[in-house]
């Protein structure tokens, strides 16, 4: 008998891998992010301030603008940032963080009115402020009525020597905050005594002395985002009437 022995390499194929009985799986959604584009401003529907004594102690327009045309703004440009009309809107823009920007208005010099002006915060962050300023004198010290694109308010008498605080930032609750809202600011001043009112309603009262008359102008401020702007429309100012004195009744004697 004869054995022959084979050496060498053997290469052994491994077994194939029986196949797992396909299950139909399930199809994988496709999930879609809109791009949003605004295309309306909110404007929230105002309800009646409960002030009727406001209405009926006001007099002729004293200072009236709708931004179809310029009245007599200055508009332009510069470095911090800029004023422009862009459809029937007073725009002003600020382009740097903790910087302001703020335009004197054509209307006369005013002692005792009431003054509304509508704001939309077209481009805002936290913090960042517009309002309008009133009894500007011939250096630029003023009072100043100021909402936060966060819905806060404050009012701060603006000097020379600095910046003093009538009412301190607070939260409301009567403005809207946020983008693409408008907002309604009022104020109401007669020699020392000042009201204040956001979309109809009162919120503050103050008294100040310092500032006797001056002019109006619009604000805006950038705290740390470094991009606000700000739109106004319907300014309006009207005087106010003189308040009747009452008058003496004259009883008549208790002696016979």
């Amino acid at each position: 008998m004869v054995t022959l022995t084979l050496t060498g390499c053997l290469s052994v194929a491994p077994m194939p891998t029986p196949a797992p009985d396909l299950v139909p799986s399930a199809p994988v959604p496709t999930f879609i992010t809109p791009t949003i584009n605004p295309t309306a401003t909110f404007t929230p529907k105002l309800e009646p301030t409960g002030t009727p004594d406001l209405v009926n102690g006001l007099g002729s327009v004293l200072y009236q603008d709708n931004f179809d045309n310029n009245l007599g703004w200055e508009i332009g440009l510069s470095d911090i940032g800029g004023a422009s009309f862009i459809n029937g809107r007073l725009s002003l823009a600020v382009r740097q963080s903790n910087s302001y920007y703020y335009i004197h208005s054509p209307a006369p010099s005013m002692t005792s009115f009431f003054l509304e002006v509508s704001m939309r915060s077209e481009l805002c962050t936290k913090g960042d402020e517009f309002g309008v300023m009133y009894r500007v004198n011939n250096t630029n010290e003023h009072y100043r009525f100021v909402l936060t694109c966060d819905g806060e308010a404050r009012v701060s008498r603006l000097m020379e020597t600095g910046e003093v605080a009538l009412i301190p930032i607070t939260q409301t609750y009567a403005a809207f905050p946020g983008l693409l809202v408008d907002n309604q600011i009022g104020v109401w001043a007669d020699g020392n005594n000042f009201r204040f009112f956001i979309n109809g309603l009162e919120v503050f009262t103050a008294r100040d002395g310092v500032l006797k008359a001056g002019g109006l102008a619009l604000f805006v401020r950038s705290r740390r985002g470094g991009q606000t702007t700000v739109s106004f429309d319907m300014l309006i100012a009207r005087a106010l009437l003189p308040t009747p004195i009452p008058t003496s009744t004259a009883f008549p004697s208790d002696q016979p």
